[in-house]
């Protein structure tokens, strides 16, 4: 009698090395479910924010953390604030620089960047509106103006001349004015909304907080707009006081 020949694929050794090299090779691979993953962030915010103002333009400061906890690169376009007040938005201000380091305090001026899956991002940033043209053109107008009144009445100026120099009253009045058209903080309560921006827009993410001015920060954001007159802010920076009012956030709907 002939031996009959039997087809490969019917030898029980054929499918077993076959499924043992499988197995070898899908435990070199990462899981599945890691493959198929997406880029994914994550957004965390510095329980306090920064408030002050230039000559009346709204500025914030917020300690904003981002982290891709997914497996793609995930690209960040821009990052804003929308503020709302009585259920009214009041201005929308856009992440304009960032403090790299706090060692060194230098400004870095926040543009598009990219988050590899497992970075982190963590800086103090920056948020202001842009002025319009006639409302830029009146502010570096107005902050050369006090420069230049302050610089020369201290060259001229005796030695024995002591105290603060004063810039004119009419100056002063200038300031003011352009401040208040300008101001939007009043005592009550804000709602801030963070939004992080990506090139593509399904990784977009954002968080929303309440916070609280009281009389008494206004009247300290007000006083800033009075020590103008000696420059204070425009001229020069204080070292022996801070610009910046430090308000509490609560998270909503956390």
């Amino acid at each position: 009698m002939e031996a009959q020949e039997i087809a490969f694929y019917s030898d029980p050794r054929v499918w077993s090395a076959a499924i043992a090299l499988l197995a070898l090779v899908l435990s070199q691979l990462p899981p599945i479910h890691k493959l198929l993953r997406r880029g994914k962030l994550e957004l965390d915010v510095y329980e306090k924010v920064c408030i002050t103002h230039v000559l009346g333009n709204p500025n914030l400061q917020l300690h904003i953390i981002l982290n891709n906890t997914g497996v793609k690169p995930v690209a960040i376009a821009g990052l804003d604030v929308s503020l709302i007040k009585d259920n009214k938005p009041i201005v929308s201000l856009l992440g304009q620089n960032y403090i790299k380091s706090p060692e060194k305090n230098g400004q870095v001026l926040l543009t598009k960047f990219k988050l590899k899956s497992g970075d982190e991002w963590s800086h103090l940033t920056n948020f202001y509106s842009e002025l319009s043209k006639n409302d830029e053109k009146k502010h570096k107008s107005l902050i050369k103006r006090v420069r230049d009144d302050i610089s020369k009445k201290i060259e001229e100026r005796t030695n024995d001349t002591k105290g603060l120099v004063e810039v004119s009253e009419s100056l002063l009045g200038e300031m003011r004015s352009f401040s208040l058209s300008h101001n939007i903080w009043e005592t009550g309560e804000y709602k801030l909304e963070l939004n992080i921006r990506c090139i593509e827009s399904r990784y977009d993410t954002s968080k929303s907080f309440r916070f609280t001015l009281y009389e008494s920060d206004i009247d300290e954001l007000k006083d800033q707009i009075e020590r103008y007159k000696y420059g204070e802010g425009i001229y020069y920076t204080p070292t022996d006081k801070n610009l910046w009012i430090l308000v509490k956030l609560d998270e909503i709907g956390k």
